[in-house]
């Protein structure tokens, strides 16, 4: 049985308007149902244009700028989006942002209660930010909204989180 072109069209233009497919990035299935009903109600218009194709070179073009994306002058990480790896049996890491010329990174840091992080070296300067929860440093309490710069070649002392914590970092 074949569908109606105002199915079809309904179809496409939900799709389109990302109501269908909800594993996608970026689409509202809260608003699936009023996605399907502006399609619906569209869809009498669309069946009436009449096909075309697309631009000749739309595809390099759309290429292009993808391609292009990584030298874009502004790079952003939804909260969704980026993967959050186990570096101890405690703290996690999810990488936001790299700049692979120089070596930096931002990244956030995910500490369970009881974590801790070893002694260590700073080849660079490091900032920290807690957004949320507490941890010692050197025997310093540092709670969500205080912050720390660490200089290079300064040696960072035990961190402990015995209540765990969120902490933004550029290193």
């Amino acid at each position: 049985m074949k569908k109606s072109d105002a199915t079809h069209s309904a179809e496409v233009l939900s799709a389109a308007l990302g109501g269908l497919d909800a594993t996608l990035p970026g689409t509202r299935p809260d608003l699936r149902d009023e996605t399907a009903a502006f399609a619906e109600h569209l869809s009498p218009l669309l069946s009436r244009l009449p096909e075309a194709a697309p631009p000749e070179g739309l595809f390099d073009m759309i290429e292009a700028e993808i391609d292009g994306a990584e030298s874009a002058p502004f790079q952003s990480v939804r909260a969704e989006e980026g993967v959050w790896e186990q570096r101890s049996e405690k703290v996690w890491k999810k990488v936001l942002a790299q700049e692979t010329e120089t070596g930096r990174s931002m990244y956030l840091l995910r500490c369970l209660p009881g974590a801790s992080i070893k002694p260590h070296i700073h080849e660079r300067a490091e900032h920290l930010f807690i957004l949320e929860g507490e941890l010692w440093i050197d025997g310093k309490l540092y709670s969500a909204g205080d912050a720390q710069v660490a200089k290079p070649g300064s040696v960072h002392p035990e961190i402990a989180m015995p209540a765990g914590c969120l902490v933004l970092v550029s290193a």
